[in-house]
């Protein structure tokens, strides 16, 4: 006999997300185990870069984001760190540059268990991913990405430096 499950809209992206970053795990994990760290964080590197412009562009679309960057770059960001179960903010610099901190990120979370500090490649990841949803939402700009700060090297959360390089 079928039941219907009727799932909260919060419920449903709690599972959405926690399987998601789960299966992202996973098939790192698994990578490492058939190819090694390096070659698999190459690859994670590259599907991440390739999976954040496709997100970058659908965020884009769907919310018609348009406008002056420096208002439009925080509504993205926010929107990548719901899917990503991330607590982060900007600060607007100035209209070409500003500040992304990752204060708590549920990726660190979960690779800190299985990885020393030194092998975690996220930082690596993370700027990929960033990289890919700026040039799928803004494909006419290019940017600079610093990272400034890392969590997994000790700081207390992790910076990137995002300027606009052509505006």
């Amino acid at each position: 006999m079928k039941e219907n499950i009727e799932l909260e809209l919060e419920d449903l992206l709690e599972l959405m997300r926690y399987a998601f970053l789960r299966l992202d795990g996973a098939w790192f994990m698994a990578s490492v185990e058939k190819f090694g760290l390096e070659s698999a964080t190459e690859l994670d590197i590259k599907a991440w870069e390739m999976f954040s412009e496709r997100l970058g562009k659908k965020i884009a679309s769907i919310t018609d984001l348009k406008g002056d960057f420096s208002k439009t770059l925080p509504k993205l960001m926010k929107i990548q760190h719901i899917l990503m179960n991330m607590h982060s903010e900007i600060e607007v610099i100035n209209e070409n540059k500003m500040i992304h901190r990752v204060l708590e990120c549920e990726v660190w979370k979960m690779v800190q268990k299985v990885w020393s500090r030194e092998a975690i490649p996220c930082h690596k990841v993370t700027l990929a991913s960033i990289k890919g949803l700026l040039k799928g939402a803004f494909p006419e700009k290019e940017f600079i990405l610093k990272h400034k700060k890392k969590i997994p090297l000790g700081d207390p959360y992790c910076e990137i430096e995002i300027s606009v390089i052509n505006s």
